[in-house]
């Protein structure tokens, strides 16, 4: 019975319809009452041999690797990004001020605001908030 073990044998699936047109897949032939529709052959693939595993994990490995190189030189790796993007809380204050500046303004002169007028308070803005 061991002997058996390693070794793989050849699987068919069989697609059999019953009465009522009820489908089924199964590994033995069609009984007397199906109808069979179709029968191939599912042997499955032998595994992979210790070679290709390692070939496998090395290529798994070296894509990470390259990966993380690539990500360094496009400074994509999020090594540095955190301390970029961390405002200071006198530029949220500035930011925070000149908001409100510009609303204020666009308040009192509703009408009298023109394009460039308003293009240079939105300029402001992104300045104190950059």
């Amino acid at each position: 019975m061991l002997a058996f073990a390693g070794t793989v044998q050849g699987q068919s699936v069989h697609k059999c319809v019953g009465k009522g047109g009820a489908v089924s897949y199964q590994s033995e032939p069609c009984a007397p009452a199906q109808k069979a529709v179709k029968s191939w052959d599912a042997t499955p693939a032998p595994p992979p041999s210790n070679d290709e595993l390692w070939r496998r994990h090395y290529r798994r490995k070296q894509g990470e690797a390259d990966s993380r190189y690539l990500s360094r030189l496009a400074g994509t790796d999020g090594s540095r990004a955190s301390a970029a993007y961390a405002p200071s809380p006198a530029a949220t204050d500035a930011c925070a001020a000149a908001k409100a500046r510009r609303e204020a303004i666009l308040r009192q002169d509703n009408d009298d605001v023109g394009y460039d007028a308003r293009r240079a308070l939105n300029d402001r803005v992104y300045d104190a908030c950059k």
